[in-house]
């Protein structure tokens, strides 16, 4: 549980983060590249970069909350 509520919070500072405009916009747009990159996908403008990093953190959250949610229910 320590866990899941560490990542949850480091996720929702990141987000406010990003948000915020505390974190610069070249290590945002070096990161979503890459991840894009990886994936396959047409990379984002500069002006989408910071909604493309909030869709990926709530993505993630959600995704690793749901797995979370079913291996507590599992075991």
């Amino acid at each position: 549980m320590l866990y899941f509520l560490v990542f949850n919070g480091f996720m929702l500072l990141l987000a406010i983060g990003v948000v915020g405009k505390v974190i610069s916009v070249q290590f945002l747009t070096g990161f979503i590249t890459a991840l894009h990159y990886t994936i396959g996908i047409s990379t984002p403008t500069q002006d989408q970069v910071r909604r493309a990093v909030l869709v990926w953190i709530i993505s993630m959250v959600i995704i690793v909350d749901m797995l979370f949610s079913l291996l507590r229910w599992a075991f």
